[in-house]
């Protein structure tokens, strides 16, 4: 079952911070230069962040992951440049 996350991050080096962005670019949507949006299982979900977790410095870097109800996405709304990717067909909890 699928689940939609906003995942957002503020990662200090470069080289790090290009390695993250690398990894949620293949497996989400960038809606902001540190905002992802991602339709993920849970398999997908520990995948995509223990391998975060491995590389970000847990001292001075920070990435958020927010799990998104169904109430939630039915009221997301966008303002300015951007829209929001509607899946259709996935099974929301």
């Amino acid at each position: 079952m699928y689940k939609f996350y906003l995942i957002s991050f503020d990662i200090s080096d470069d080289k790090i911070r290009r390695k993250v962005v690398k990894i949620l670019e293949a497996n989400a949507t960038r809606v902001q230069k540190s905002v992802f949006e991602a339709w993920l299982n849970e398999k997908e979900y520990v995948k995509v962040k223990s391998t975060i977790d491995s590389l970000i410095d847990p001292l001075c870097d920070s990435v958020r992951y927010y799990l998104f109800c169904k109430n939630c996405i039915d009221n997301i709304q966008v303002s300015g440049i951007g829209q929001y990717i509607n899946y259709e067909d996935l099974i929301i909890v």
